[in-house]
């Protein structure tokens, strides 16, 4: 059995897996979904939400289990799940990134987003407001259905966007500090959404080519395929948990 660690993505909570866990758990395997500090679920002041913050939040708890662990990182999660696997490079087996920012050292979401992100993109980096202060994000809940549910079912993806909350941007700005002696020496998944409207398909290519994995999976889905794909996800999870952490 393994434990997996359910990392959200932005504007989300740990809610986005429920129809995932009972899945795995079904399988054999213990899942976790956390609540990151800042995301609507706590009063972390969102000036402090650094990744590094929040890998040290996931790592306290990996402390307290035994056995193998997966860290699987949704979206903006995926550098949380590169955070943790150079806070605890011994105790993750694998780190899963789905449809997720896979960036090397030294860089952020924003600081990728910069170099990559071309005019013809409308997901939601595009679409993304700010607060007055400029400390949280935020992104509509109409918007949200079009570039994050677009092949979800429309009233579970209106029921998804409405539970979206304010987003701590020192988390999506904070740059990674990872190194080849810790974060280097954990196994690297990926799994690509092809309809994705959001990180869109040419941008996860573009990540897990210039940080190569060790082994890509495709799901032909849009962005949460943890709400419209979750029984394809979980064979998926399922296979990687019988190969990197049995």
């Amino acid at each position: 059995m393994a434990t997996f660690f359910l990392i959200h993505g932005a504007w989300q909570g740990s809610w986005v897996w429920q129809k995932l866990t009972p899945l795995l758990e079904a399988a054999g395997h213990a899942a976790i979904a956390v609540d990151l500090p800042g995301d609507g679920h706590d009063d972390t002041p969102p000036e402090t939400v650094t990744t590094m913050r929040i890998a040290e939040k996931v790592a306290s708890l990996i402390d307290r289990i035994d056995g193998p662990v997966i860290v699987l990182g949704h979206s903006m999660g995926g550098t949380v799940a590169s955070q943790v696997s150079e806070l605890r490079p011994g105790r993750v087996s694998v780190a899963v990134y789905l449809c997720a920012f896979l960036l090397p050292d030294g860089q952020s979401c924003i600081d990728f987003y910069a170099r990559a992100w071309k005019p013809w993109m409308t997901g939601a980096h595009a679409r993304v407001t700010h607060s007055e202060d400029g400390l949280v994000s935020m992104i509509d809940p109409e918007a949200a259905v079009e570039v994050f549910f677009n092949t979800t079912d429309p009233d579970e993806a209106r029921a998804a966007a409405a539970r979206l909350t304010p987003q701590p941007e020192a988390s999506r700005r904070s740059p990674l500090q990872l190194s080849a002696e810790n974060y280097g020496s954990v196994p690297r998944v990926y799994i690509e959404t092809l309809q994705d409207k959001s990180v869109f398909h040419e941008l996860q290519k573009q990540m897990y080519t210039e940080t190569p994995v060790d082994r890509l999976y495709t799901l032909d889905t849009d962005h949460a395929p943890l709400l419209c794909a979750p029984e394809q996800l979980t064979e998926i999870l399922v296979e990687i948990a019988d190969e990197y952490a049995s």
